[in-house]
């Protein structure tokens, strides 16, 4: 088949051997299958916990298109940060008097729906990507991230054994010809993702002008242009900043550029991504990407355009700090 689409609840698929006790699912045992046995070209985990990660590696090899659940499930997530983001601004706004009472926000509520999904699609359409770009680089600069796995591992955000991964000679071996795994990938721009968020909070960076920026452009545009002057009293407003930053430049630049910035630079994570955001807006990075997207005749030549862009975007950043 070309697509084989995993949803609800229970373990399926394993890699060899099947360690049923390991997987903990017991009322599944009886059709659980090896990863050998999955003839699909792509895969999407539209459930938790569907394949073991063994397994997810193991398909990968076989050359099967597939991320991980936390991946394919992220649209869910992400919907309900903005949902609780959201009911805590009405609040603000009712108290401020600039909604005049919980029928009014209802009625908001309801009619920013649509344009909510929009920016949860957007997001995951960009972090999928992101995958896609990080499997390029990879194979290009393999070491370069094979580093980013040994950091990981020793800040304490990767387990090798949790995380199944596999040894570096193995994945040197293997990454050589056609880069990293997209299931260690996935891994990898997860955690990538909590580390930076993690280390841009305690900075000056969610304060500054690019910070209110990002913190403006998470809502919707209703929002933007009727409410923007309250955004300031949001008690997350930091945290919402710090998410936008990550999600943006970890998503176009990859999960090693910002360590690399860092190193190159001797600056601070604040300093990489204020830097990062001076540079994107002069360059016109949001329209020049969204023309690569438009003129682009396939998946190829625009994933082929968009690494063009972003490395030279990354280099100029680099240049600026």
């Amino acid at each position: 088949v070309d697509l084989l689409y995993n949803g609800a609840i229970g373990t399926y698929v394993t890699a060899p051997p099947h360690e049923h006790q390991a997987v903990g699912d017991r009322a599944h045992d009886r059709v659980r299958v090896d990863a050998a046995e999955v003839r699909a070209k792509m895969i999407s985990e539209g459930g938790n916990l569907g394949f073991t990660q063994k397994a997810r590696l193991e398909l990968a090899r076989k050359g099967v298109l597939l991320n991980t659940d936390a991946i394919d499930n992220s649209g869910g997530v992400d919907m309900s940060d903005h949902e609780v983001n959201l009911k805590i601004l009405m609040s603000i706004l009712l108290k401020a008097k600039a909604l005049k009472d919980v029928e009014a926000r209802n009625k908001l509520l309801a009619e920013m729906t649509d344009e909510v999904a929009d920016l949860c699609l957007a997001d995951n359409d960009a972090q999928a990507l992101a995958i896609t770009l990080d499997v390029m680089r990879s194979k290009a600069a393999l070491d370069e991230h094979l580093d980013r796995i040994d950091a990981l591992v020793e800040a304490q955000f990767l387990s090798p054994e949790v995380d199944s991964i596999p040894s570096r000679e193995s994945l040197r071996k293997e990454g050589a010809d056609r880069g990293l795994p997209r299931p260690l990938l996935s891994v990898l721009l997860g955690e990538t993702k909590r580390f930076l968020f993690e280390a841009v909070l305690p900075t000056s960076f969610p304060d500054s002008p690019e910070g209110a920026s990002l913190l403006a452009s998470y809502f919707p545009q209703r929002l933007q242009k009727e409410y923007a002057t309250h955004f300031k009293a949001h008690p997350l407003k930091r945290e919402i900043v710090g998410t936008v930053a990550v999600n943006h430049i970890v998503n176009t630049a990859g999960i090693a550029f910002v360590a690399r910035a860092m190193k190159a630079g001797g600056k601070d994570v604040g300093a990489v991504f204020a830097a990062f955001y001076r540079v994107a807006n002069a360059e016109g990075a949001v329209k020049a990407r969204a023309a690569i997207h438009a003129e682009a005749k396939d998946a190829a030549s625009r994933h082929a355009a968009l690494l063009a862009f972003e490395t030279t975007l990354a280099a100029k950043v680099l240049k600026a700090l």
